[in-house]
């Protein structure tokens, strides 16, 4: 199956069959090699209430190499880089056979939401504050998410 084919095959079963608190649109009508994922903040964590949006890009040899994950939302976490989105996605590339598909992508996302690695950051002093000050930590996130995906 040629890649654009299963982009568009994963693209079509998840919107028949959408992921609880997820909505999923292309880039454009005409390339569905890039897509947008708003996910809701996951329940119990300082991101609840918030709409994240996602960039997910297929572009780079999808699916023998999985795809590239950043944050256009901003977000206050250890492990997604404050500036530009980027997210670690060691989880996801450990992890990556060619089996794999963007829900496993999106439930990564989600997952790393609701539970951040502070042994493993992209933010350092977030990171820190979240070992050190968790409380003081979830009071910046909501904070944070309060004013950039409320």
């Amino acid at each position: 199956m040629k890649s654009s084919a299963r982009i568009n095959k994963e693209l079509k079963d998840l919107t028949d069959n959408p992921m609880e608190g997820v909505f999923i649109e292309t880039k454009n009508e005409d390339d569905v090699s890039i897509w947008y994922a708003t996910i809701d903040g996951p329940k119990d964590s300082p991101f609840e209430n918030g709409k994240f949006k996602v960039e997910i890009d297929f572009t780079d040899n999808y699916p023998f190499k999985s795809p590239k994950v950043h944050f256009v939302t901003k977000i206050y976490h250890p492990n997604i880089k404050s500036d530009t989105g980027e997210i670690c996605t060691a989880a996801i590339e450990k992890q990556w056979v060619p089996t794999l598909n963007a829900q496993f992508v999106i439930e990564s996302v989600i997952n790393l939401m609701a539970e951040p690695r502070p042994e493993d950051p992209l933010e350092q002093e977030i990171a820190d504050q979240f070992m050190k000050d968790y409380d003081g930590y979830v009071e910046s996130a909501q904070k944070h998410t309060a004013e950039f995906a409320g």
